[in-house]
């Protein structure tokens, strides 16, 4: 995976986010600015629009404006009505507050409080919880990044969830939220820059393992769906694909995390996999055994339901996360690392690929497709993360769960300028998905 690690998370995440709608965050700004000239989510220079922040992100962050402290250290703790106008609250300071929405809890770095934080990544687009977090920064007194959390909810009282699916029958459908799919402990404060994931981040991904002496035996990612199965990309099928490897982060050691190798006892391609332009570039994988689920080995969900399977994240920033290449002809990760990307239209990759002359036929960027990548180039995915997960949280009750929205397919080289890579999508496959599930023995 060809990255480059970044500086303050939640700088350019807050900047992204605010971003992500531009016509309905420019309109939002403009009456925001009108009611208070200093709201620190907003400075007074036009927003930048457009995929990539300008220079100068890390002297405008929202959260980390130079502002007076509060003079008062009086404690005060009111119950309020939930906000329902742009009015500003009255301000609350100290440890102890009650949010916007009436909510006790404490005044903390939101960095420590994942309930917002992962809820600021789910919703990229939503200026409704822009205000409300706006609202939450002033009850804080508006210092650094401090906004009220709800008690129970900072980072030392996360909840521990792990999957509620039987491991020992033979799964035959794909698991609901409500039975733990889609869940992780890890808590995210990048929006651009590759790092290395924390141990557990991300623990639906797998290894394919090759019966190739000649070199490494990972040459390509999947992402576990059930106890039993594993869905990856129709290219990385090979008669020599032996196993697959769960729980694994540190490709150096063996001793860092506990992973698993299942074989694999059968695997079935999309009938309509194209290798001339990548089009029904999916896999499903067949494990000769259920996977017992831990904290750190569980399924992502899937986009089934009809919300869900009917929904643009056109202007998103998803999830990638691999141990290819760390740049193009360079050497494999040994460490698992993460990135995020913009989601563009299909017709950035049609125009994009079609420069490069890698435009070979009319359904080669249609609906089966995800268009994703940094078109300044310097991020992106690369050879060895292939198969590998496209991942998108969504709101669900006070946290998020994760969705698998795209498989790593293709791409033109690696992190190269204005060629975005090739997922194939989830969503346009659902019923695929669901009927090789259905068919397991």
């Amino acid at each position: 995976m060809k990255s480059v690690f970044g500086a303050s998370a939640v700088i350019t995440l807050l900047y992204f986010l605010l971003l992500g709608e531009p016509s309905a965050f420019a309109q939002f700004n403009n009456q925001r600015r009108q009611e208070r000239p200093s709201n620190p989510f907003f400075p007074k220079e036009q927003p930048f629009v457009g995929p990539q922040p300008p220079p100068d992100v890390p002297n405008r962050n929202p959260f980390l404006t130079t502002q007076r402290p509060p003079t008062t250290t009086t404690t005060t703790t009111t119950t309020r009505a939930p906000v329902t106008s742009a009015a500003p609250l009255v301000e609350l300071r100290g440890p102890v507050c009650r949010g916007p929405d009436t909510k006790p809890g404490n005044c903390v770095d939101i960095k420590s409080c994942p309930l917002l934080l992962n809820q600021l990544i789910a919703k990229q687009k939503d200026s409704t919880f822009v205000s409300f977090l706006q609202a939450s920064q002033r009850i804080c007194g508006n210092v650094g990044s401090t906004v009220c959390c709800p008690n129970g909810q900072t980072a030392t009282n996360e909840p521990v969830v792990t999957p509620t699916v039987s491991t020992e029958d033979v799964p035959r459908r794909l698991p609901n939220v409500e039975e733990g799919c889609g869940y992780t402990l890890n808590t995210f404060k990048k929006i651009v820059g590759g790092e290395v994931s924390r141990k557990g981040a991300w623990p639906w991904i797998a290894l394919l393992g090759y019966d190739d002496p000649s070199s490494s035996p990972f040459k390509c990612g999947g992402t576990l769906i059930t106890a039993r199965h594993v869905l990856t990309a129709a290219h990385c099928i090979r008669q020599d694909l032996i196993f697959v490897r769960l729980g694994e982060h540190d490709l150096s050691t063996d001793t860092e995390t506990r992973h698993v190798d299942i074989n694999v006892i059968r695997y079935v391609s999309h009938p309509e996999y194209n290798r001339q332009n990548g089009r029904s570039d999916i896999a499903i994988l067949y494990l000769e055994r259920n996977v017992q689920f831990t904290d750190k080995i569980t399924p992502i969900c899937l986009p089934h339901t009809p919300q869900l399977r009917g929904k643009s994240y056109v202007g998103y920033m998803p999830f990638v996360a691999g141990w290819g290449k760390t740049q193009e002809g360079g050497e494999s990760a040994t460490v698992l690392n993460e990135l995020q990307i913009p989601i563009f239209d299909n017709e950035q990759c049609r125009e994009s690929y079609a420069k490069q002359k890698r435009y070979f036929s009319a359904d080669q960027f249609d609906s089966a497709v995800v268009c994703a990548g940094v078109l300044t180039g310097g991020k992106d995915t690369c050879q060895g993360d292939s198969g590998g997960p496209l991942m998108i949280p969504e709101p669900y009750q006070n946290s998020v769960r994760f969705y698998l929205i795209g498989v790593v397919s293709y791409g033109i080289g690696c992190a190269r300028p204005e060629v975005p890579g090739v997922y194939s999508s989830t969503q346009y496959f659902m019923d695929w998905i669901i009927e090789r599930v259905q068919e397991t023995t």
